[in-house]
């Protein structure tokens, strides 16, 4: 291979140059690349198990179900006896037969008395009301479900983004240090005559766009792992290297999805407003007695220490069709909800059938872009021996990096796309 001589000197005073600026540019690299690669690792459970003690909404959900424990005993003490303790003092004076009437008045009056009164045969008023408390129960403890599984998709999804942009970067890091390597090779046969300077050149420049996208992709991942920590709560700035997910798909639900349970408890809801409605129709009985002071003569006091009981009735008889008409208030709320419930099932039990078959063929692309990895690798695996002793042109060996990385990078696109469909799966098969 003849060279023309001021080329040569061209190309001989850059290497005179060269290692050093070679070794400068390592350098910085492997500095860049050391807290990614040093840092701690991190479980996709690591992230679960934060966000759910974390979250606020979760911590209001049980303050909530405590509260219902409260309203449960408050009922049952508003029908236990109550206590009260009155007293009072009126006066009512005359003047020279001016005031008020003395047979209305008696001049004044002098109370102070401990009264007590209990309702009685109220357990058909007290079941429709603890039966609403176990339903609000249920609803909470359903929607707290529901809430626990939306914020474990939204953390899993961030977690397999970021983790695509680990993948990337991973892979990226792999071909810069082989490009670093088939560069000190191409360097030594430039030297020797068997490539020209201008393949130095190209490989060069190829591995310093390599190290601008690598600044790209490790900036996007520290940036999508900052998402991810900011969705769970952890306030963390350290690097660390996300492990692998281990995300399986779950089996069919033997009970009812959480999201059709939702409505199935509505309308036991309804239900019980109808009981709860009709317990206000029902006869009324409570027994009452009182002891203590009642005069309306001071003189007399000591005579007027007595004692009252008894039992008192209250039979509802017209209320101006309020019955009737909330009935049919409940009569269009259920069959709202059965509106509502027949159009989700039907959304769901199709939502359900379209991801399996999204499953079916992102692992069936999987398994295409698989075997075209193979094909590449032996292909970049040749053409890297055949740089050793000039047998391939460099642009053709640095298109099929080029190459390789692109299948690199759709295998793990399909790879990252399978766990977003399980991850999808699952949230809706609870």
């Amino acid at each position: 291979m003849i060279m023309d001589k001021s080329v040569l000197r061209q190309r001989n005073n850059f290497f005179r140059r060269f290692p050093l600026h070679l070794t400068a540019g390592c350098m910085l690299f492997l500095a860049l690349a050391k807290p990614l690669a040093g840092g701690a690792q991190q479980r996709l459970s690591d992230f679960l198990t934060l966000a759910q003690q974390r979250s606020p909404l979760l911590k209001d959900y049980a303050h909530q179900l405590a509260s219902t424990q409260l309203d449960s005993a408050l009922i049952r003490a508003s029908h236990r006896p109550q206590v009260f303790a009155n007293g009072m003092v009126m006066l009512a004076p005359t003047l020279h037969g001016y005031g008020y009437d003395q047979a209305i008045t008696n001049g004044g009056q002098y109370t102070a008395v401990a009264s007590v009164s209990q309702p009685l045969f109220t357990r058909s008023i007290l079941q429709p009301q603890f039966a609403q408390l176990a339903i609000q129960r249920e609803q909470i403890a359903n929607n707290a479900r529901i809430s626990t599984y939306d914020l474990n998709h939204a953390v899993t999804q961030q977690y397999l983004v970021a983790y695509a942009d680990l993948l990337q970067l991973e892979h990226n890091e792999q071909m810069d240090s082989l490009l670093q390597q088939q560069q000190m090779i191409v360097q030594r046969l430039v030297q020797q005559g068997v490539y020209q300077y201008a393949d130095f050149l190209n490989i060069t420049v190829a591995l310093q766009n390599q190290q601008i996208t690598l600044d790209q992709l490790r900036s996007q991942y520290h940036q999508d792992l900052s998402t991810l920590r900011y969705l769970c709560g952890i306030h963390d700035t350290s690097n660390v290297q996300l492990e692998e997910p281990d995300i399986t798909l779950h089996a069919w639900p033997a009970h009812p999805s959480v999201f059709i349970r939702r409505y199935q408890i509505d309308s036991l809801a309804i239900a019980n407003q109808r009981k709860l409605f009709a317990s206000r129709y029902l006869p009324t009985v409570n027994w009452f007695a009182d002891a203590g002071l009642n005069s309306s003569q001071v003189s007399t006091l000591y005579k007027n220490l007595g004692t009252s009981f008894g039992i008192s009735l209250s039979i509802p008889i017209y209320d101006g069709h309020q019955r009737r008409l909330q009935n049919e208030k409940l009569d269009l709320q259920e069959l709202t909800r059965q509106q509502y419930q027949q159009f989700f099932i039907s959304q769901y039990h199709q939502q359900i059938a379209g991801l399996y078959q999204q499953l079916r063929e992102a692992e069936q692309q999987l398994l295409s872009i698989t075997q075209k990895l193979a094909t590449s690798e032996e292909l970049l695996a040749i053409d890297r021996r055949l740089v050793q002793t000039g047998n391939v042109r460099i642009t053709d060996y640095l298109l099929a990096i080029q190459q390789h990385l692109l299948v690199q990078n759709s295998l793990d696109q399909a790879r990252v796309r399978r766990w977003q469909i399980i991850n999808e799966l699952n949230y809706w098969l609870h």
